[in-house]
């Protein structure tokens, strides 16, 4: 019995050692295995990445050549469709560079920029103090239920009828504002450069709507709505509830066409994003231009 005990043991103490040695042997096999398939996935992932990169710096070199030809091309697009007309820039948003932009390409076409003009932002509880004490100044009226609308229109009266120029004074020495240019001249186009580099911003629906009103009011017959690629907060929706044109991207050469060829009198939706319906003029798309159509 104890022969048999001692038998039985043994036979188990050898099946887990052998068991034991397998799974050693085995785990030594896989971990062999496992870190060589490693090694082969990971230098097939490097290369492929190596020729994803390059790829990418291919389609940079590409859109970089793209661009460079649109610069190029862009005055020999738009000269002298605007010769003679007379245009005002007010930027209601916060993107000076696409406002500059605005009036480059606007010159480029032959117009005479009138002014530039520059409205602070009207939503902080200062902004109002100060809206309140500029028409009291102006006025002679203490205006407290819309002041902010009352100097919007003050302002929309100034630019487009060329009258009241110490008006625009007061709300410079206000902060609401700043210019430069002639404000003794009437105009009749007007161009907005917006969009707001904060998220969720509501300035547009407060400034640009009432100020579109305004302008209208004042007998401007034609107004852009335009701003950069690249916002925190997009007016054009802002815009298209009153039905103007509009440009999404008047940072680039192809919305800076565009641009001139709405304040030319085409309508629609200018741009690459999704509030857009066209990227180029019908005079250049239809190819107009061979009729000496706008000329």
């Amino acid at each position: 019995m104890l022969i048999d005990l001692k038998y039985h043991l043994t036979t188990l103490v050898a099946v887990f050692l052998a068991l034991a040695v397998g799974i050693l042997v085995g785990s030594s096999f896989i971990a062999g295995s496992s870190v060589k398939g490693l090694e082969r996935q990971f230098g097939k992932l490097r290369a492929e990445n190596r020729q994803q990169w390059k790829t990418i710096e291919d389609f940079r070199e590409q859109i970089k050549k793209h661009s460079d030809f649109e610069r190029a091309t862009a005055p020999a697009l738009v000269y002298g469709q605007l010769a003679g007309r007379s245009i005002a820039i007010i930027q209601t948003g916060d993107y000076s560079e696409a406002t500059q932009r605005a009036k480059s390409i606007l010159e480029e076409a032959g117009a005479k920029l009138v002014s530039v003009t520059t409205i602070s932002n009207l939503e902080s509880r200062s902004a109002r103090q100060r809206a309140i004490r500029s028409v009291e100044l102006i006025t002679g009226e203490a205006e407290k239920q819309d002041p902010i609308g009352r100097v919007l229109g003050l302002v929309a009266k100034c630019v487009a009828t060329g009258t009241g120029s110490e008006t625009l004074g007061v709300l410079e020495d206000k902060a609401l504002l700043s210019r430069a240019g002639d404000y003794d001249r009437r105009v009749v186009r007007v161009v907005l450069v917006g969009g707001c580099r904060w998220v969720r911003s509501a300035r547009a629906e407060h400034t640009d709507l009432v100020l579109i009103d305004k302008l209208t009011a004042e007998g401007v017959v034609t107004i852009v709505g335009a701003e950069p690629l690249e916002v925190g907060t997009s007016y054009i929706p802002v815009y298209h509830r009153k039905a103007i044109p509009t440009v999404d991207n008047v940072d680039q050469s192809m919305g800076q066409v565009a641009l001139v060829y709405a304040v030319a009198g085409e309508t629609g939706n200018f741009g690459v994003k999704r509030s857009a319906d066209r990227v180029a003029p019908d005079y250049l798309e239809r190819g107009l231009w061979r009729y000496g159509y706008r000329r």
